[in-house]
């Protein structure tokens, strides 16, 4: 499953680059060509506006509200394992780290531009790749015994009910991984086409399969080694099962990290939602304009709309498994196939067409069932879950 996540997140992610540049003769200035700069430009013009905009923008506005949700548990749960690293008879419960959270996030929303988080993005890509190489090593120094570790899920006590939504859940789970494609075209429009390039397909096409090799490499490594170490009682956060013992320190150190990563990465996800919010008050205004007063209020309604969301549901698993399925599922896997397949119409029962139907059938699939595990996942934890245990 995550040979196959891999494959495919990468393949679709390369179909969106391809389909950033596409013919426009009228623009003489772009050397005839139309630069698609977002998601939802490319979706109204391949499907038509109305269509495009209908197709996407639910999903789109999952995704980034989904992983942002995601990110306050995370980020949550981080803060509370390093909270009790430093004072193990802390007496604050695990719903004070969300709302400790939820409050830098409120303060990161208010800078005046996005393009003052450059530096905090760029930290946080630092933390994620810190924290995954921490994660690597702890679990290759354990030493588990053979004899009592349990590598095999089948023997983990569940009914048959348990286990098929488990399997449902995991394999959103894993496709949650790979869930950037809703920004990508964002990403590549950094990209200037001057004399010196007159594309930006070949510059981001190099980017994306950097990219992909790191991430794989991180991934690959904590998910087997993690096993390796853990077997079936691993945690969904692999950090969380070093908590205890003379390497504390370095877990401690490992889930700042995770911290300070979720919480740049928080806002790459939430800047969006705040963008398309005050494009749309714009619109119902006489003058066109947002008063900074309306535009503050509007970002600390929705970041704590996340904050209590994430407050209620605070189930890791459970939820990449569903934001998995609804939302990155659809525009990470099914639409950038769909797109292509619409826009560039491959001969029929060609390779291409069918390589491209499959994936989106395939998907299409995967996203119903890993739906139906998650709800069932969150559905069950809800009933031993007090908000405010200590």
């Amino acid at each position: 499953m995550l040979v196959f996540s891999l494959w495919v997140s990468w393949y679709t992610y390369l179909l969106l680059v391809w389909m950033h540049e596409v013919p426009d003769l009228s623009n003489k200035a772009g050397n005839g060509i139309r630069r698609l700069d977002r998601y939802d430009q490319l979706a109204t013009y391949v499907l038509g506006r109305r269509r495009g905009r209908a197709v996407l923008l639910p999903f789109q506005l999952i995704v980034l509200l989904g992983v942002a949700i995601t990110y306050t548990v995370v980020g949550g749960d981080s803060l509370r394992a390093f909270a009790l690293f430093v004072n193990p008879h802390l007496a604050m419960g695990q719903w004070s780290f969300y709302l400790i959270f939820g409050a830098v996030q409120l303060l990161l929303s208010l800078l005046p531009s996005f393009n003052e988080l450059s530096i905090v993005s760029l930290l946080g890509a630092i933390m994620s790749v810190a924290y995954c190489i921490i994660a690597v090593a702890m679990s290759a120094r354990v030493h588990p015994d053979k004899a009592t570790m349990n590598y095999a899920p089948e023997l983990v006590e569940r009914t048959p009910i348990e286990r098929t939504m488990g399997i449902f859940n995991a394999i959103t789970t894993v496709l949650f991984a790979y869930g950037g494609h809703n920004v990508a075209l964002e990403i590549q429009a950094t990209l200037p086409i001057n004399a010196q390039h007159q594309s930006s397909v070949p510059r981001m096409e190099k980017g994306v399969h950097i990219t992909f090799v790191v991430t794989a490499a991180a991934y690959f490594l904590v998910a087997i080694l993690g096993f390796y170490a853990f077997g079936t009682s691993v945690a969904d956060n692999v950090l969380l099962t070093f908590a205890h013992g003379p390497t504390s320190w370095v877990v401690a150190m490992a889930d700042m990290f995770v911290v300070v990563h979720v919480a740049a990465g928080y806002q790459v996800y939430i800047n969006p939602v705040f963008t398309m919010c005050e494009a749309s008050l714009r619109k119902r205004t006489q003058t066109g304009t947002v008063h900074p007063v309306a535009q503050t209020l509007l970002r600390m309604a929705l970041v704590v709309g996340v904050t209590v969301v994430g407050l209620l549901i605070p189930f890791f698993g459970s939820l990449m498994g569903l934001f998995g399925a609804i939302a990155i599922t659809p525009t990470t896997f099914l639409l950038p196939p769909l797109l292509w397949i619409l826009y560039k119409q491959p001969h029929k029962w060609g390779t291409e067409w069918m390589v491209n139907w499959f994936l989106v059938i395939i998907t299409g699939i995967m996203g119903v069932l890993g739906t139906i595990g998650a709800l069932y996942g969150i559905i069950k934890a809800s009933s031993t879950y007090h908000i405010f245990a200590p």
